[in-house]
């Protein structure tokens, strides 16, 4: 019981004290997983699938736009695990009160939350190149967007620069950007992001897709055994 008091009062204060900016930071993170839903399961990527047309995309602009949006707002999903710089303020905060039951937990379902939606966004993406005949094209893809977010996630953090600041400040969003990837340490920093958003990535969809497979597992021998005893 002692372990319990000390532990309920600490872990709300690490709640409260992070709520506001992990709830912000968990919305633009599952935003790019609502326009994957929207721009790869629209009503003219499933007629092209099927009546059996492949390896031809919607060429509507407004499709394009769509898909514009979605590689602007995907770093934000695998962004979160830049927030671990916040973690060393919890731990001195929590002075010498319960970290691992505490602070950790909280940083694990935060982080983990961004890796899902960035796990379910390329899915959703990967789904759309395979049944449109471009599944070859699944791996290429991914990495490339690995790249992209490795980008947005450096310019995110380090230069602070938002999502929607290219189309609502091209000029000056392009300056930003060009004066931060000429810095000498932007590659090393670039690749450290990219190699975390990858591992990340690779990580959450081993975890997911066994946990789907168990379950599947699961629900096919509970059905066996209700067979049975019928």
């Amino acid at each position: 019981m002692d372990v319990l008091d000390r532990v309920g009062p600490n872990l709300m204060d690490v709640v409260r004290r992070d709520f506001f900016w992990m709830t912000w930071n968990t919305i633009l993170a599952w935003i790019p997983v609502g326009l994957a839903l929207l721009v790869f399961r629209t009503r003219a990527a499933r007629a092209a699938t099927d009546v059996g047309i492949s390896r031809r995309l919607p060429r509507s602009p407004l499709w394009w736009v769509g898909v514009a949006l979605f590689v602007l707002f995907l770093p934000n999903a695998p962004y979160v695990v830049t927030d671990l710089v916040h973690l060393r303020y919890d731990i001195h905060f929590a002075g010498n009160g319960p970290v691992v039951t505490t602070v950790l937990p909280v940083y694990l379902v935060f982080i983990g939350s961004g890796f899902l939606a960035y796990y379910l966004a390329l899915a959703e993406l990967r789904g759309y190149l395979e049944r449109v005949g471009l599944g070859r094209w699944c791996t290429p893809v991914t990495m490339g967007l690995h790249l992209l977010c490795a980008v947005g996630v450096f310019l995110g953090r380090w230069v602070r620069l938002n999502s929607w600041e290219p189309v609502v400040q091209p000029v000056d969003t392009f300056e930003r950007m060009l004066l931060a990837l000429t810095w000498s340490w932007a590659p090393i920093l670039i690749a450290a992001v990219f190699v975390a958003t990858a591992v990340g990535h690779f990580v959450t969809r081993a975890v997911v897709e066994a946990a789907l497979a168990s379950a599947v597992r699961g629900v096919r021998w509970a059905r066996a055994v209700r067979f049975r005893e019928v």
